[in-house]
């Protein structure tokens, strides 16, 4: 869709401080292939990455496929009730195995050759195997489906590492965990439920415009000032110097835009949800207040739920959550979904149709920045000037305990964060 930047580097030579450095950008991160590349190898290989939630796949046999950066995986739950994370290719010709996007399956079947895998993985089936002679015997066990090596979860949040050595997800997650944990406390049995069904956004744009677009809030007045002619009055005011709101880089490149301070000034429950009433929903509010007690209950009800990025790929989007898959360097994939509160129907629905104005085909929030991004990636194509500039809020950022913070909400603190992350991971040396 747009011409691309020369190679700022080739693997042997390539210099990241070259083209991300303190409060900028160079416009070839959004537009190099073989940067986009290296994120591929660096960032999507070697670290964490979000693949599901354990409510998608809650029963033996369930099983999703997705990517991890480029790569086809199937994410199994298996029939002795571990989920894996497999990557979506036979092991004999490499024919993508699965294409159905969900399912229950006790065996995956190659269409090629009629090779037959267990839902755990291990080969099952070869027909006319006798074909390979004697030797494929001592092979047969090595030739099931490969997996990643690393699976492990957070809240139900499932991520999968391509590399068997690293940090932890307990550490790769860090003060994010905060957020996870703000989101689970709106639930009365602790947990979440993302099967509503994924709604599916092509954007014309490299994901990185699309993630850290999220913990902007310098945009909002502008990019979705439709939104606020059309829902009034708003849940608290968007100019910065009106209201206590803070943006947030929290390290190892999460971040975000955070409204506690603002909701427990004003000690309103229900303002992050239209300042809906609590006798709309009786069943909810006693549920809560059985689980936690009248007092926590009552706090969360305030503060609600996070607005917050969790590197590389994952938004925990109030009461949405938006996942992205890399397509390449002008073009990626958002899902978005609705996070629904187990065993609560009149919440639910409410939140289903909240998410559909918001993040819908016809949808008031997804749609502008969609086409920003599009917007964003398309001026890239003039190469001059070379860099984007992150220098708002630089003389202002502030150090504490949570992390890089900066009281006016318009500051590019999360996204100078994301890109010192970013720089990090992309710059190391790329082992073969």
């Amino acid at each position: 869709m747009t011409t691309t930047e020369s190679n700022p580097g080739t693997a042997s030579d390539f210099d990241v401080s070259k083209i991300v450095q303190e409060d900028r950008v160079h416009g070839s991160v959004y537009t190099s292939p073989e940067i986009f590349q290296r994120e591929m190898d660096t960032i999507f290989r070697t670290g964490w990455v979000y693949v599901a939630h354990d409510s998608e796949v809650a029963e033996p046999g369930d099983y999703l496929t997705r990517r991890i950066g480029s790569e086809p995986v199937v994410v199994s739950h298996g029939k002795d009730g571990e989920i894996r994370v497999l990557l979506n290719r036979c092991s004999h010709r490499a024919n993508k195995l699965c294409n159905a996007e969900k399912g229950n399956a006790s065996s995956f079947r190659c269409p090629y050759h009629g090779w037959t895998f267990s839902n755990t993985g291990s080969l099952t089936a070869v027909p006319m195997k006798e074909g390979y002679g004697e030797a494929f015997r001592a092979v047969r066990s090595e030739l099931g489906m490969a997996e990643a090596p690393r699976v492990d979860s957070y809240g139900g949040f499932i991520f999968a590492s391509l590399a068997a050595e690293g940090p932890s997800l307990t550490e790769h997650l860090g003060g994010s965990i905060a957020a996870f944990d703000r989101l689970l406390n709106l639930s009365p049995t602790g947990t979440i439920d993302l099967r509503a069904n994924w709604m599916k956004h092509l954007h014309h744009a490299n994901w990185k415009m699309v993630v850290e677009n999220n913990v902007d809030g310098y945009h909002a007045l502008f990019t979705h000032a439709s939104v606020y002619d059309a829902i009034r009055p708003a849940k608290v005011s968007h100019i910065p110097s009106k209201t206590d709101v803070v943006v947030r880089d929290i390290g190892d490149g999460h971040s975000e835009i955070d409204y506690s301070a603002e909701y427990r000034k004003l000690d309103e429950e229900f303002i992050w949800y239209g300042r809906m009433p609590r006798t709309k929903l009786p069943k909810y509010v006693a549920a809560l207040e059985k689980k936690y007690g009248e007092e926590k209950a009552h706090d969360s009800l305030v503060v609600g739920p996070p607005h917050t990025l969790i590197w590389p790929n994952l938004f925990l989007a109030e009461m949405n959550v938006m996942y992205v898959e890399p397509i390449g360097p002008d073009e990626t994939i958002a899902y978005t979904t609705a996070a629904l509160i187990p065993g609560q129907d009149d919440l639910n629905v409410r939140t289903l149709r909240r998410s559909e104005g918001a993040m819908g085909p016809a949808g008031f929030l997804i749609a502008d920045d969609g086409e920003i991004g599009m917007r964003n990636q398309a001026g890239l194509a003039a190469r001059d000037p070379e860099w984007l500039r992150l220098s708002r809020g630089l003389e202002t950022d502030i150090t504490d305990e949570t992390g890089i913070v900066n009281s006016d909400k318009s500051a590019e603190t999360p996204q100078r964060g994301f890109y010192r992350q970013w720089a990090g991971v992309v710059g190391q040396e790329i082992t073969q």
